[in-house]
Order: C-alpha cells, then sequence, then structure tokens
C-alpha cells in the first residue's frame, strides 16, 4: 500500500500498533508522500475486533486537512469496518480493494473453526464458528492471560464453543456482518486482485460489481541466474499457520522422500510463527514433525535485501494452501525470478500463474506426485514476468476517476 502512494504520491493512513507510539494523530512528511499514524488503546471483546473509534477520528482530520478527494481502503482489519461510509459522508470518493475475505469472514479467510472451507456468512452460523470470542469478555477475558501461562488455551476455547449460540452471540454477529455490508455499500467503486474473489463476492450476495484489477510487484526481484547441478530445491514461504498448509506440504515431502531415495530433494520453509485462533500449538507440532524428515529444514525469516537470494536459491516455490487464496504475493514473486510453482487448486492461484502445477488441496499424496513430477523435471528456469508498478498506477487513476463520477451520479 504504501509504495503505490508512494508512486501515486498520495498520503497513507494507518494505525501504529507499537507500544510507545506518541498519542494522537502524527504525520511524517517522507518526501514523495505523508504518513499519517494514529494510536488507539489495545482492547478485548470481539467488537474490538472491527470497531476503533480513533480510526473514525484520524480518517475525519486526515481528509478535511488532505482535502482528499478520494480514499482508497486497502484493509480494514484493526480498524473500523465504518470507514468507508465515513469517507463517504465526507464528501470523498470511495475506492475499496478486497485483499481477503475479511468483509466477509470475521475469521478473515472463510475457514470456519474446523478448518473447512465455508459456504458463507449467516448470522446463526457465524455465531457458532466465533462462540469462543463472542463469550470470551468480561471477567472470562481477564483470566486469559492465565489460562494461557497453564497452557490452557485451546480447552478453555472448546469450553467456550461448546454451547448452541445464544440469541446475542447471533445479534453481537449479525452486527459486524451488517457493518461489513454496509462498507461494501459506501464504496464507489470496489476491487479485487483476482477474479476469483471477485466471483466469489458477488456468489455470497456480498458486492455484485467488483472490478478485477492485479497487483503491482512493488518490490521487484531479478530473475535467478541458472542454477547449478544438483537435487531440485523446494521453496515454501508463507506463515506457518494450519490454512497455509505446511503440515500437509512436510506429510507430501516425506512421502517424496520414501519414493525417492536417490535424488535427495531438499525442502526449505521461510516464514513467521504467528499464533493461530484454536490451534496454539500447531507450529511447534510442525516443526518436530520437519526435524523427522531427511532434507528439509526451517529458515526463519528473512528480510527485503534476502528476498531474491532466498528465490535464485531454490528451483520451485510450493503453495500448499487450504484456504481460498486471493492472488498470492509469493508466487508473483517466484514467476518473477523464474521458479517453477505447485499449488493448491483453490482460490486466484491459477490466474497468477496458469503454468503452475496444481493439486488437490489438503491431499499429501497427490502433491507428493506433484514434487516427484517435479523432481523427475529436475533444476532449470521458467521465463519470468516482473509487475511493474507504473501500468498499475496508471489504471488507479481510472478507477478513481470512475468512482468520482459514481459519487456524482448518487
Amino acid at each position: 500500500m504504501r509504495a503505490i502512494a508512494a508512486g501515486a504520491g498520495a498520503p497513507v493512513l494507518t494505525r501504529d500498533r507499537r507500544a510507545d507510539a506518541p498519542p494522537g494523530l502524527q504525520r511524517t512528511d517522507l518526501g514523495d508522500h505523508a504518513l499519517w499514524s494514529f494510536r488507539a488503546p489495545a482492547r478485548s471483546g470481539f467488537e474490538a475486533s472491527w470497531r476503533c473509534p480513533e480510526a473514525e477520528a484520524a480518517l475525519v482530520d486526515v481528509v478535511r486537512q488532505e482535502r482528499a478527494e478520494v480514499v482508497h481502503v486497502h484493509h480494514l482489519a484493526h480498524l473500523d469496518l465504518g470507514l468507508p461510509r465515513t469517507a463517504r459522508e465526507l464528501g470523498a470518493a470511495v475506492v475499496l480493494t478486497l485483499h481477503d475475505y475479511h468483509l466477509a469472514c470475521a475469521r478473515g479467510q472463510l475457514v470456519d473453526r474446523d478448518l473447512k472451507r465455508c459456504a458463507g456468512p449467516a448470522p446463526e452460523r457465524c455465531a457458532r464458528c466465533l462462540a469462543e470470542h463472542l463469550r470470551a469478555s468480561g471477567p472470562l477475558a481477564r483470566l486469559a492471560p492465565l489460562v494461557r501461562r497453564v497452557g490452557l488455551e485451546s480447552a478453555g476455547r472448546r469450553a467456550l464453543a461448546g454451547p448452541a449460540p445464544r440469541p446475542r452471540d447471533v445479534a453481537r454477529s449479525e452486527a459486524r456482518a451488517a457493518a461489513a455490508r454496509q462498507a461494501l455499500a459506501a464504496a464507489h467503486r470496489v476491487l479485487a486482485p483476482s477474479r476469483s474473489l471477485a466471483e466469489r463476492f458477488g456468489e455470497l450476495g456480498l458486492c455484485r460489481s467488483v472490478v478485477v484489477q492485479d497487483l503491482p510487484l512493488v518490490s521487484p526481484i531479478p530473475p535467478a541466474p541458472a542454477p547449478p547441478p544438483g537435487p531440485v530445491r523446494f521453496l515454501f514461504v508463507g506463515s506457518l499457520i494450519p490454512t497455509k498448509g505446511p503440515g500437509v506440504l512436510v506429510e507430501a515431502f516425506a512421502l517424496l522422500r520414501s519414493m525417492d531415495t536417490a535424488s535427495s530433494p531438499t525442502l526449505t520453509l521461510y516464514g513467521p510463527r504467528p499464533a493461530y485462533d484454536g490451534r496454539d500449538d500447531f507450529h511447534e507440532a510442525l516443526l518436530r514433525r520437519l526435524t523427522e524428515v531427511g532434507g528439509a529444514r526451517w529458515a526463519g525469516l528473512f528480510g527485503d535485501e534476502a528476498r531474491a537470494q532466498v528465490y535464485a536459491e531454490a528451483d520451485v516455490l510450493v503453495v500448499p494452501s487450504t484456504w481460498e487464496e486471493n492472488s498470492p504475493l509469493v508466487v508473483r514473486e517466484a514467476v518473477a525470478a523464474g521458479l517453477r510453482v505447485v499449488a493448491s487448486d483453490v482460490g486466484g492461484v491459477a490466474e497468477v500463474d496458469p503454468d503452475a502445477r496444481r493439486v488437490p488441496p489438503g491431499d499429501p499424496r497427490a502433491l507428493a506426485e506433484a514434487l516427484r513430477a517435479e523432481v523427475d523435471r529436475g533444476r532449470g528456469r521458467r521465463p519470468t514476468r516482473p509487475w511493474p508498478l507504473a501500468p498499475h498506477l496508471s489504471a488507479l487513476e481510472i478507477h478513481y476517476l470512475a468512482a468520482m463520477t459514481a459519487r456524482g451520479d448518487r
């Protein structure tokens, strides 16, 4: 978002989540654009995940001070679902980009608490899926640190989620869903990076008019040099959470190694280990399993300065996600570097890389067969694609003009 804003010379508003962030609204001059940031106190409870009065106040100040004619909303996580409506009431044309399923699903990925892809939002279904969050308030919320310290967080969540949803839980869940629908309705133009996501929002009845607009690769990656001879090197880049599929990948790689003991392929996983709702011990179990599989390792995190080298040291990117990926950045990066791609056949992956080898999600054996086919191909590079920023900025100008025209028509 900031790279796009810098290219367009547009100000950015974001929430500063640092513990030592200064109070109030802050403006930082970055030369080609201004960065506005605000601090909001940490709050617990379900409503705090989608309501933030400080965000609304900050938006009002920035729109007025910058005399903004267009407000481009990229994501509302940890902000306030009412911001598009507020921007519209201030007279701005509102453009909203869908980056995932946050406006359709409070969990963000349209995956339920059992890690199954969800059919779509419905009041009682959502209340059941969010039960532990809707009920963990007041005295129960104050007990959370103690429950985490004694290792009973997962058990506590299961206990909270057990009973059928109460009418009050359903009403609170529906209030969040209604605010999300209002956010979509307030936008003069809604964009999505993939046709898959755009069509899904239409199927869910949330937004019938979504314009597909591909994303740029704001940090260009040069084509990787031709690799030296050797075993095929598989790469995973992403958070170590269940829906990204690293567990499926590790089991598939173990099967591959048992099927082919001669070629000795390798697997390197990069990414953070965030807590995942209801699966607090997932990454610990994953890393334990990883130590049992020959040729596989977790390499931690890497910075932007190491990004090109990470891709240069691999041959095949694997994207084993089980949720409906929108338009993965890692696939863009891999194609720009010249890597081949093996991916779950879900969401918009195939739109980014039509030549990706696709497999059913959540199927280690099918994935192992796909990996073996890549081992048979050996090392090598493929034609690259850059996804430059300049054409994207030109396209955004057209969207902004369309939104301003729609603002005048309503």
